[in-house]
């Protein structure tokens, strides 16, 4: 019964995988190495970082155009979804984790509210099994202690210990309180 769930989540993640179109741009000259790297990593793993976040989520990703603007600066997606804003000056394994990061915001964006999640609670309830899923837990674990000292008027370390009090099933409970139809997504793929 366990493999033929496993096939059918691999078969599922490889059909749902198309990841949206992103068009990277380096705001100076000096950008260029590292928006360079940014369009690897998006190359050799946007299908699996989308199939990853439709399979935590339930959720379908927006395939609309997505401009990635790389600079020196704080990461952050635009209220709207469309732009995209990340730190030149970084190692690989941030870089992953901060488009990982940042491209959950805007399929956070597509997924029903209640009054207690905001934006980062929301994302936090699938970004940890996210990046598990696709780099391994210690990778997960060291964005985590990343993201919990990042100093911003926000509390990133609140928000993380609020979200991995609970286990994996239990935030995936969340997800699925959201909407009928993220919770008849998530039942159709849980292992």
């Amino acid at each position: 019964m366990k493999q033929r769930v496993g096939l059918a989540l691999g078969i599922w993640l490889l059909a749902c995988g198309a990841a949206p179109p992103l068009s990277f741009v380096a705001m100076a000259p000096r950008f260029e190495a590292a928006t360079a790297e940014y369009r690897r990593i998006w190359q050799d793993d946007g299908r699996l970082i989308v199939a990853a976040m439709e399979a935590a989520t339930g959720g379908s990703f927006p395939l609309s155009e997505i401009e990635v603007l790389v600079r020196d600066g704080a990461p952050m997606i635009s209220f709207d979804g469309r732009t995209i804003r990340l730190r030149a000056s970084t190692h690989r394994a941030y870089m992953k984790a901060t488009l990982v990061h940042e491209i959950g915001h805007r399929l956070a964006m597509t997924l029903p509210r209640s009054p207690e999640l905001d934006d980062h609670r929301l994302l936090y309830l699938f970004l940890y099994d996210v990046w598990t899923d696709l780099y391994g837990r210690d990778f997960a674990d060291r964005m985590v202690a990343i993201e919990r000292r990042i100093r911003a008027p926000y509390d990133y370390d609140a928000a993380w210990s609020w979200a991995l009090s609970m286990t994996r099933e239990e935030r995936r409970a969340r997800l699925r309180a959201l909407s009928p139809r993220l919770r008849y997504a998530i039942e159709e793929i849980a292992p």
